[in-house]
């Protein structure tokens, strides 16, 4: 499962993905609601193992099970302005909510303070919250339509620059301590300096990017290696939406079926698009080139909680940073120092951070987990943030380890980094294919 909104199925030598089903229709009062159709996907795309075979599909259900309901459909909730939620922040107002939570996180001895935040100044709470990026924000059925259209005005069946994943990889076998960060391995530093991401609803590519620069430095044992350019699959993948949001396992997806690029050929940039910066033959004649690998959820599939902490640690310790998504609270977003515990979960007690029943845990905001410790008895993940050095303990923040605090623990991923064995073929077609399309 790809969150709540796809899936991915192995079957034989070929892999399929694609989005569920769904449209917005209106009932006799006129109200719009989500209607689920579980008997087809929308289109979706499929790929042999080897890397040699691409293309489209969608699946239809050919024999309808009369046991299957479909879920009620649900009501669509208009966009309400909330003044509160939506009156720009200034300093004396970020001041009081700051005090006010201050206080309550002193009331409850959750072990960590928040202050006031200067890059939040001027933004209002709707707005701070879209730095959050997994949930897309443009509706499924709006790109469906779009690729049905593209197909009927394009007669000529073009290559998708899509692969199947390897067979997913465990983590190696073996004891990990106590406590370790890939910011400081005997004195080295494995991870890239934190940035920050701006007004683009990017941390799910940010932070996936980061995760596989890691493990590339750490498989070469060279931490000033270029980093892999978060970009390319931010403004060039077709499984994403850009800076309106996307899944950090559908980056690794793409990374893997296309291929990684250096940063320097193309830089993070928020009103980017997909265009080199450079000339790729050049920039890497003579080296090697490389793609992702063995994209997984680290504990085997989405919604599997058993031996989620134990599993993460060992993944973590072994091949390199991972990828950890959450819900961050509006209290989040005025971290600054400690082990942070939502004061809303740590009041809902024996409760799940959502309010209704579901297999699957809402998580918005992904990023990278890089060590793990503990500190006066409280185990906690050692985070790097995407929102800027000024934000959180020098752009880090540590959080509740053990506890599915927030939906830390809900939905952890990995790949690896391997040689491309075709020496970055499926960047260069992709590249040919866009030049066509311009001219055209």
């Amino acid at each position: 499962m790809v969150y709540d909104e796809g899936f991915e199925v192995a079957v034989g030598n070929r892999v399929f993905f694609a989005f569920s089903n769904f449209t917005f229709d209106q009932n006799a009062l006129h109200e719009k609601h989500n209607v689920s159709h579980c008997d087809s996907t929308m289109v979706g795309w499929y790929s042999s193992n080897e890397r040699k075979e691409f293309g489209c599909y969608y699946g239809i259900q050919t024999k309808r099970d009369s046991t299957v309901v479909a879920p009620p459909a649900k009501k669509r909730t208009a966009l309400v302005i909330d003044s509160k939620y939506d009156k720009p922040l200034d300093r004396k107002a970020q001041t009081k909510q700051v005090a006010k939570l201050n206080k309550k996180l002193a009331m409850l001895q959750l072990g960590w303070t928040a202050r006031v935040m200067p890059q939040w100044e001027g933004k209002t709470l709707r707005e701070i919250n879209s730095y959050a990026g997994i949930k897309r924000t443009v509706p499924s059925h709006d790109l469906h339509s779009e690729m049905i259209a593209q197909r009927k005005l394009d007669p000529v069946r073009r290559p998708s620059f899509l692969q199947r994943q390897d067979q997913g990889r465990r983590a190696k076998v073996g004891p990990v301590p106590d406590s370790f960060s890939w910011n400081d391995v005997n004195g080295m530093d494995y991870t890239e300096p934190v940035m920050d991401q701006g007004d683009c609803g990017s941390c799910y590519d940010a932070s996936t990017m980061r995760m596989l620069t890691a493990r590339y430095k750490i498989k070469l044992n060279d931490t000033s290696a270029i980093p892999w350019s978060i970009n390319f699959p931010l403004f060039c993948s077709e499984f994403n939406q850009g800076c309106k949001g996307g899944y950090g396992f559908l980056t690794t997806k793409w990374s893997q079926e296309v291929g990684l690029i250096p940063a320097t050929c193309m830089r993070y940039n928020t009103q980017g698009s997909c265009k080199l910066e450079c000339d790729l033959d050049k920039e890497l004649k003579g080296k090697k080139r490389y793609r992702a690998a063995n994209h997984r959820y680290i504990n085997s599939w989405y919604g599997n909680f058993d031996s989620s902490v134990e599993a993460i640690k060992a993944e973590l310790y072994h091949n390199g940073p991972v990828v950890l998504s959450f819900e961050p609270g509006e209290d989040f977003m005025f971290y600054s120092d400690g082990i942070f515990k939502s004061p809303n979960s740590t009041l809902r007690t024996l409760k799940k951070h959502v309010d209704y029943d579901q297999e699957w845990e809402r998580v918005d905001h992904a990023v990278v987990a890089i060590g793990y410790g503990e500190d006066n008895g409280q185990k906690y993940w050692l985070i790097q943030n995407s929102w800027g050095q000024d934000w959180g303990e020098d752009g880090f923040f540590r959080m509740a380890r053990g506890e599915d605090e927030s939906g830390i623990e809900s939905i952890p991923e990995a790949a690896d980094v391997v040689e491309d064995e075709e020496d970055g073929r499926q960047v260069k077609a992709l590249f040919a294919e866009m030049a066509k399309t311009a001219v055209a």
